[in-house]
This record gives C-alpha cells, structure tokens and sequence, in this order.
C-alpha cells in the first residue's frame, strides 16, 4: 500500500503526467490546425484581392 500504485500498475503521479502530456499534445494539435487555417484563409484573400484589383483596373480602363 505504501508505493502509490494503483490496480493497473501506474502510479498516480506516472497517471498525471501522461495526462499532462495528453492535454499538451490535444493543445499543439488545435493551434496547429489554427495556424492552417489561418494560412489558408489569408493565402486565399489575398489571391481574391489581386484578382479583384485586376478587374476594377480592367473595368477602369474600359471606362475612359
């Protein structure tokens, strides 16, 4: 009784850490997945932007 250990074998400091590191990797995962979005949406702007920019240079000239 007096090692910590639980009926599985893992002690509770050894069970709190695994899921400390669970906690920590489930955290990197979202703000990678944050990051790629991130990436793709502005990626994804900024090609609306240029082509947007292109066609009221387009439409401009047409105007004159």
């Amino acid at each position: 009784m007096g090692n910590c250990k639980e009926n599985n074998g893992i002690s509770k400091i050894d069970k709190a850490i695994l899921e400390i590191n669970k906690q920590t990797e489930l955290e990197k995962e979202e703000k990678f997945i944050g990051l790629i979005i991130e990436i793709i949406v502005s990626l994804t702007l900024k090609e609306y932007y240029e082509k947007s920019n292109k066609i009221s240079k387009i439409q401009s000239d047409w105007s004159k």
